[in-house]
């Protein structure tokens, strides 16, 4: 067996073997720190005899079960209404529970967010990036067309290592037909996600001549001494 083949196919065991123990390693860790700090919370109400692995977990999706059930009721609703106005109330306190509330209902809550979280192109020059809608046309004045109101877009970097947050008129975006989750896979792979939908819509031609840089002056004409 030549060499390039060998090679070929320990590349072949890497490309399969990678993911998944990323994949596993993560689940380990979120299930293994997960279960010892849930496991702390309930001890004082559990008998230690009742302490086994995974007891921390199953108490977590049980309360989270719970609160659930609670919450999709009026009164839960009613409830919990009044605890998220006191929460709001309180500085610092409001900051932290508006943020991860957002957080959440960015990823969770697709079937009430409407536009918030739309994954839209948004030029940048001669190109096209990548951009989560994070607030929908609220911006401008009331009688402004909703097509040329501003929205908030987020746009991330490769590797998650952080992005930055642009304001647009609505007309300007363009969707791309992928959901968060295929959207922030592929920004987050740098594009060599190999799960793009064939759904996916590609980003608009720009008009030839557009947002092209402009040319630099001949030197006699900026007045540059010496020439």
């Amino acid at each position: 067996m030549r060499m390039k083949t060998i090679g070929k196919i320990l590349i072949r065991g890497i490309d399969a073997l990678l993911p998944v123990g990323v994949t596993l390693y993560g689940i380990y860790w979120l299930l293994f720190y997960g279960d010892r700090m849930l496991a702390e919370m309930v001890r004082p109400f559990v008998p230690e005899a009742y302490i086994w692995p995974g007891t921390g977990v199953v108490a977590g999706l049980l309360v989270m079960f719970i609160i659930g059930t609670i919450v999709v009721t009026n009164p839960g609703r009613r409830l919990f209404g009044a605890f998220e106005r006191l929460c709001n109330r309180i500085p610092l306190v409001k900051t932290v529970f508006r943020s991860t509330q957002d957080f959440t209902r960015f990823f969770f809550a697709t079937g009430e967010r409407g536009e918030f979280g739309q994954v839209v192109w948004v030029p940048f020059g001669n190109m096209h990036l990548i951009g989560f809608v994070t607030r929908g046309p609220a911006y401008g004045p009331a009688d402004t067309a909703v097509g040329e109101r501003t929205v908030a877009v987020y746009v991330s970097m490769s590797a998650g290592i952080g992005g930055f947050t642009v304001y647009l008129p609505h007309s300007k975006l363009e969707p791309t037909g992928l959901t968060v989750e295929e959207g922030m896979r592929l920004v987050l792979s740098a594009g060599v996600s190999m799960a793009e939908p064939p759904r996916a819509v590609p980003p608009p031609k720009l008009a030839p001549g557009s947002e092209q840089p402009p040319k630099p002056k001949p030197a006699s004409e900026a007045g540059i001494p010496g020439t």
